[in-house]
């Protein structure tokens, strides 16, 4: 290895190590503060108490974070496979098939993706209400799924697209109908991309709070994101209990970080067109 090449190796690590840093340090922080009591100066695992029993801040009432940690797995895999239920066939559709008002609902599809949920919050509430749906998990994990499906229906079609006509054809030649060329043919061939698509949507549903703020009133229905958003943001705004927040802040982290360390892989395979190879 010439000198040049190890230089600019030493380069980019340094340059990654400094970009690290601020990270790091908030995870040290993080924990540190967890560990601290800020009434007595001294340091404890009193703000872990959420681990083994249900508490009481400001008075209102919290459950012991494991039927929390439950509610947020059931959570992100019932909005997983129902995007993955929508998009996979509708990616399909977009890029296998050819049919009257495709053009526009491609681009109607992109401009869905990039709308702003945030502006349709108002009216999700008042239908939500309207069908008696308001504090059901139900509500929100139609309005998650909904939110994420336009991009993973337009970055699956790039998957199909990558798919070589060739695989179907011999299919069909073969005595396949569309469906059956569909599972047995290509899925296989772009499990990588679903793969990730599943892995985004999971992360997405991970680290939704504010539909679960908004639409969940029973603190017993909280996910882990909604669970946090109700301790930071209480009814007059103001942060009661630091030591409490950031030890429940580190444990929301810790489950993310590992999950993203064993899919970090799959996940680089996704641009926005499709895969780098599938």
């Amino acid at each position: 290895m010439s000198l040049w090449k190890f230089s600019k190796r030493n380069m980019i690590h340094f340059f990654m190590v400094l970009l690290m840093l601020p990270i790091i340090f908030m995870i040290i922080w993080l924990f540190v503060s967890s560990v601290y009591n800020y009434n007595s100066g001294r340091l404890s695992w009193e703000n872990w108490q959420f681990l083994r029993r249900s508490f009481v801040l400001e008075g209102i009432s919290f459950p012991m974070i494991w039927p929390i940690v439950m509610n947020t797995v059931v959570f992100g895999l019932l909005i997983t496979v129902i995007d993955l239920l929508v998009a996979v066939p509708a990616a399909y559709a977009f890029s296998r098939l050819n049919f009257v008002g495709k053009g526009f609902a491609l681009k109607f599809l992109f401009i869905m993706g990039s709308f702003p949920g945030i502006t349709l919050l108002i009216t999700s509430f008042f239908i939500m209400m309207y069908l008696g749906l308001l504090n059901t998990v139900f509500a929100v994990v139609v309005l998650s799924a909904a939110g994420m499906i336009p991009w993973h229906v337009y970055i699956l079609k790039g998957f199909f697209d990558e798919v070589s006509w060739d695989l179907e054809f011999s299919g069909m030649i073969d005595g396949c109908s569309r469906f059956k060329c569909l599972y047995q043919i290509i899925l296989p061939n772009m499990l990588s991309g679903i793969s990730a698509i599943a892995i985004y949507a999971f992360m997405g549903a991970y680290g939704e709070w504010l539909l679960i703020k908004l639409f969940i009133f029973d603190n017993t229905k909280l996910t882990l994101a909604g669970y946090l958003a109700k301790l930071i943001f209480t009814d007059d705004d103001k942060v009661t209990n630091i030591g409490l927040i950031t030890a429940i802040g580190l444990f929301y982290t810790i489950p993310i970080g590992i999950f993203y360390l064993f899919t970090q892989r799959t996940m680089m395979k996704v641009t926005i067109g499709g895969s780098k190879g599938v």
